[in-house]
């Protein structure tokens, strides 16, 4: 039990890491890239910190299943981890063409215009919210947050489908500056809190 909450724990911390990363994206990707689009840096950067995101919701993902338990748990511990490492993949894989100067390969093989990001990513956030709202002691708002921003994640990936600028924008951002990181400094509170 105790090697349970000592994971818990890391993932909890590991939590904190996604909402620092969100938040640094945001500004790295609102600041730079978005006002230059002609700034390889400020782009490298942006998508390693979507990558060291992903990697952190690896870990923050599954330990947030574990907090739930039962048989979703193991769902969405497997479901969190795969949609986390492609998008890790993603970010990894847009990153170097960035550093490497071939920015025109944005769509990446192993996460075609943000299905993992974005879609999977949402599609994760709403199952959770979902079961969290079953677990006794929790806050309401909790879990409606989590539904609120996998709606939105999912909306993020259908506006960049559909290569929409302005839903885009605004789904990302509330995805990268309010949503995603209240739910993970949330989710890191609950888990690095639990004894």
């Amino acid at each position: 039990m105790e090697a349970d909450a000592s994971f818990r724990r890391i993932c909890g911390w590991a939590a904190y890491l996604v909402a620092a990363f969100s938040l640094l994206y945001a500004v790295v990707y609102l600041g730079f890239v978005r006002t230059d689009p002609t700034n390889a840096n400020a782009a490298t950067l942006s998508w390693a910190l979507i990558a060291a995101g992903a990697l952190s919701a690896a870990f923050a993902t599954a330990g947030l299943a574990s907090f739930i338990g039962g048989a979703a748990a193991s769902f969405l511990t497997a479901f969190g981890v795969a949609y986390s490492l492609l998008a890790a993949a993603h970010g990894v894989f847009a990153s170097i063409a960035d550093a490497q100067g071939f920015a025109d390969l944005e769509l990446s093989p192993t996460d075609p215009r943000g299905f993992a990001t974005f879609g999977l990513a949402g599609v994760w956030l709403l199952a959770a919210g979902l079961r969290l709202r079953l677990h006794p002691g929790l806050r309401p708002v909790y879990s409606q947050l989590a539904i609120v921003g996998g709606v939105d994640l999912v909306l993020l990936f259908v506006a960049t489908t559909i290569a929409s600028t302005p839903l885009i924008l605004v789904t990302g951002g509330l995805a990268s500056v309010l949503l995603g990181p209240a739910f993970w400094l949330m989710t890191g509170r609950l888990l690095t809190a639990e004894p």
